[in-house]
């Protein structure tokens, strides 16, 4: 909640800059991701638990530094692929957040969480979420990559033959998004 009270110029004015210059000291930061990705068993840990970290790493997402955001983006691939339902609560949380780098980011852990994962029911309730966020009123965001992992996570479902009570037509190309004011 403390980070949404902030536009995104003014978060990026201090936040950005502390995780940049956090990044790479063996601190807080990156213990969380490390935790977060190493292949250490997790089972034990409650659904709370797990979501109140996929929380903190994702507001790593924020930063422009690409090194940091690729390394938590793939640290919540490997914390949320057994745990589809949680990764459905952190994406519907962060659906407001004014960042276009979560909300791009978020769609590329659900696209990859979605392609390592067996959970066949998991996979589907996702992708209808998925269809529901983006795809359902026929005009999906112009963001191309939100779009294609979006797209990504719809079809594995179809891949392995969920049934998906959607247009599938509003999920595939050509797209009828407004094209962004300059």
């Amino acid at each position: 909640r403390h980070q949404t009270r902030f536009a995104l110029a003014d978060r990026d004015g201090w936040w950005s800059i502390y995780l940049h210059n956090q990044y790479g000291e063996k601190g807080a930061i990156d213990r969380l991701v490390d935790w977060a990705w190493s292949p250490e068993e997790k089972s034990h840990i409650e659904d709370e638990s797990i979501r109140l970290a996929a929380v903190a790493v994702a507001w790593l997402l924020t930063t422009s530094n690409r090194y940091l955001r690729d390394r938590a983006t793939k640290a919540l691939v490997a914390l949320l692929t057994p745990r589809l339902n949680v990764l459905r609560q952190v994406l519907r949380m962060f659906m407001i957040v004014n960042a276009p780098y979560v909300l791009e980011r978020l769609c590329a852990i659900g696209y990859g969480c979605a392609m390592r994962s067996e959970d066949r029911g998991q996979i589907g309730e996702l992708a209808k979420e998925v269809y529901g966020w983006f795809f359902q009123d026929g005009e999906p965001p112009p963001h191309i990559l939100l779009r294609d992992y979006s797209r990504g996570v719809i079809e594995r479902a179809l891949e392995l033959g969920i049934v998906l009570d959607i247009d599938l037509q509003k999920v595939r190309p050509p797209y009828r998004s407004e094209w962004p004011k300059s």
